[in-house]
């Protein structure tokens, strides 16, 4: 559990990338094969989608007061390792539950919970990052590459041992989340908040408002995606197996951007990333409302790598440039609890309610809403 003091760059770079790589082991899990897990045990793809998007709405309100008391602490680390726990505790209870309402009520709390590691971690990894301690985008791929071995495997264990053997591998792999979790560095800023609301102060920086709009809406335009994705693969006869390399393809990519992550921002900039993602999203949903053929999946899978990982690395290298030190956690889960809690939520709730009606096509919703991304880089990308 090194401090800043003890913290050597080799070491930031092996403990935020096996943390990384843990914890989106486990997510690599939750995310393609979560709403799989609820259909079968009886729900219809809108209950699993209200279920799923009913976490990104709580997140707002669970993200943003863990990363609010995070800066008024200064104790990141103790908030990520609480996470972890809650989070096994949590599984542990929604498992158990084969109805709607049980299922919506715990993980509305739960959901919430483990979705908030991620701007936790990505705060104290810029503190880092600003002490020469650590490089964001390599330790972050690993993340990515976590994701594409789960869901490959993942897809194979389900296809195996069928999906009534989901919930035990959960458990584990939440569990050594909580390991991981403890051997982060307990990196604590220099400077204090005064006032419990000085995280207000973020909406006074240039181009705050207009980073955390566009990259809301091109992260929740994934709604659809994440809520019927799955289930619409396999309503079109993929099997699990391919559903799960159809998941690692798009990570795939992802992992190669953050490799390549800082040459491309000196090239192009916050604002060229942003656009990019936007391009790239308009093309992948309106393809994906297109066709379900396997070839051409797995090639407009590869479009993940601008529509998800170009928009993470640009808000992280606006926060790393724009954020004091003291305020990076309210400002990494200010961004988190909108673009992955409210808009989030709304996209996944429209693309479940809308699916049952016009299958799809419901992934050209989704194009739209990256054009209004679009819409809101043309109209305020000189404040950035």
């Amino acid at each position: 559990m090194p401090s800043s003091t003890k913290l050597t760059k080799a070491g930031g770079q092996l403990v935020f990338s096996g943390f990384f790589f843990a914890y989106f082991t486990c997510f690599g899990l939750v995310l393609p094969f979560m709403p799989y897990w609820m259909v079968s045990r009886g729900l219809d793809a809108e209950e699993a989608a209200l279920i799923l998007s009913s976490a990104f709405v709580s997140k707002v309100f669970f993200g943003l007061g863990v990363g609010v008391l995070a800066d008024a602490t200064g104790h990141k680390k103790r908030w990520i390792i609480a996470l972890s726990v809650l989070a096994f505790l949590g599984f542990s209870v929604f498992l158990q539950f084969e109805t709607f309402w049980p299922m919506l009520l715990t993980w509305f709390v739960v959901g919430a919970l483990q979705t908030s590691h991620i701007p936790m971690v990505d705060g104290l990894a810029i503190a880092a990052t600003r002490l020469g301690k650590l490089n964001y985008s390599k330790a972050r791929l690993w993340g990515s590459v976590a994701f594409i071995i789960s869901s490959t495997l993942s897809g194979l264990y389900i296809t195996a041992f069928t999906i009534e053997a989901y919930p035990q591998l959960l458990l584990v792999l939440a569990a050594i989340v909580i390991v991981f979790s403890l051997s982060l560095p307990d990196i604590r800023p220099q400077a204090k908040t005064n006032r419990k609301l000085a995280f207000i102060e973020l909406f006074k920086l240039p181009g705050f408002v207009v980073i955390v709009a566009a990259g809301s809406l091109l992260q929740a335009s994934h709604g659809a995606l994440y809520t019927i994705g799955t289930l619409h693969w396999i309503k079109a006869g993929i099997s699990e197996s391919v559903i799960g390399l159809l998941w690692a393809q798009g990570v795939a990519a992802e992992v190669v951007l953050f490799a390549v992550g800082m040459w491309l921002l000196i090239r192009v900039g916050v604002k060229g990333l942003l656009w990019m993602a936007v391009a790239a999203a308009v093309v992948r949903w309106v393809t994906l409302g297109l066709s379900t053929d396997v070839a051409v999946l797995f090639i407009v899978q590869l479009l993940h790598a601008f529509t998800f990982a170009a928009t993470h690395l640009a808000i992280n290298q606006y926060i790393t440039q724009k954020v004091p030190d003291q305020l990076t956690a309210s400002a990494q889960t200010l961004y988190d609890s909108l673009a992955l809690g409210a808009f989030m939520g709304i996209s996944m709730t429209i693309a479940g309610s809308l699916y049952e009606h016009i299958s799809g096509q419901v992934f050209w919703v989704m194009a739209l809403i990256s054009l209004f991304a679009g819409i809101v880089l043309r109209r305020y990308a000189h404040l950035i």
